[in-house]
């Protein structure tokens, strides 16, 4: 009796583990917590050398309204939570995004995402596959958004 007991309960054991992994690397999307009414503050730093020099360039979007062409490629790329004990820290090659998010005015929350795939979602270290296109897609939407606001 008390082999079936101990066996029943480490497999009991093992299923919550490996429920709890499951939830916890479950894929996420950045859509999911954005209201309709939320804006964005969105800054590219662009890190590097130009002619044996160091370049930063950034460039900053503010208020920027979630469209349809926002939400879906915030939809298209999703991220998953890391482990909390790698501390692997940010690393970024190129590329360094910083979106903010303001719901009514206020700030709810921040993304910090390096184009090598490391993010930081309010503070949770996560990690996105493919965030150097991620990055360059969003770039190109609000440089387009703002090239067609300036002609209106």
């Amino acid at each position: 009796m008390k082999k079936t007991a101990v066996i029943t309960l480490t497999v009991l054991l093992a299923a919550i583990l490996a429920a709890g992994a499951v939830v916890y690397f479950w894929p996420h999307r950045l859509s999911d917590a954005l209201a309709e009414n939320d804006l964005l503050q969105v800054t590219c730093t662009t890190l590097g050398v130009r002619d044996g020099a160091a370049h930063d360039g950034t460039r900053t979007w503010e208020n920027v309204a979630v469209t349809n062409d926002v939400r879906k490629l915030l939809e298209e790329h999703p991220y998953r939570r890391s482990l909390p004990f790698s501390g692997s820290g940010m690393t970024p090659r190129e590329n360094l995004l910083i979106l903010s998010v303001y719901g009514d005015g206020a700030p709810a929350y921040s993304v910090l995402l390096a184009d090598s795939g490391e993010m930081s979602v309010g503070g949770v270290d996560c990690a996105m596959s493919g965030a150097e296109d991620f990055i360059r897609e969003l770039v190109r939407l609000l440089e387009t958004a703002e090239g067609t606001e300036e002609r209106s």
